[in-house]
């Protein structure tokens, strides 16, 4: 079977992880003490795993995997593993409906982003959903047959109005590049990266 990529990151035998994003900011510092900034550049996610000694199948698989990225020159998708969900919903989205009827999946029915990009609104969620600080949003989309994505991580949290509308402050900034045609995710969001 042919392994397409951004291809699905293994998870057995990770004994930690850290997941944050990586900024390139120039600081312009002066006589009097004020200090002006400027981020170049949209900031990317960067994440070190450190592995357990696993069994023989955990080690073959992280190898094999390893050994399919050829360095840094094929994509993967990879997250934050302790939150696959947000905090309140740790087990998933089974039994909860939106505000507007029918079963949540963990998808917003539309979204809308500042001028500034980190403050979202989320719409279609159910009615009190509950997020929480370091919760994850991601959009996804396809261009040109390759899998993209944008991921952002709550500094504030937030609770859906009885319409099932939040807004929720991000950081990163939402990137430009998210079409305002991808799909605003809460479950299993996950980034392209690269080693």
């Amino acid at each position: 079977m042919a392994i397409t990529f951004p291809r699905q990151m293994p998870v057995g035998g990770v004994a930690s992880q850290s997941f944050d994003p990586l900024r390139v900011d120039y600081l312009t510092p002066t006589v009097n003490g004020r200090i002006s900034g400027v981020t170049a550049g949209t900031p990317l996610w960067a994440m070190k795993l450190s592995l357990r000694d696993g069994d023989e199948d955990e080690v073959a698989e992280w190898a094999a995997f390893l050994d399919s990225l050829r360095g840094s020159q094929r994509s993967f998708l990879a997250g934050d593993l302790t939150r696959p969900y947000p905090k309140a919903y740790r087990d998933g989205f089974d039994g909860l409906t939106r505000a507007g009827g029918g079963a949540f999946t963990g998808t917003a029915t539309s979204w809308s982003v500042n001028a500034d990009r980190d403050i979202v609104t989320l719409n279609g969620l159910p009615a009190g959903f509950v997020l929480s600080i370091r919760d994850y949003v991601m959009w996804r989309w396809t261009n040109g047959g390759v899998q993209r994505r944008s991921l952002v991580r709550l500094i504030e949290p937030a609770v859906a109005n009885a319409s099932g509308v939040a807004q929720v402050s991000v950081a990163p900034p939402l990137p430009v590049l998210s079409p305002s045609t991808s799909l605003a995710a809460l479950k299993g969001p996950q980034g392209v990266m690269k080693l």
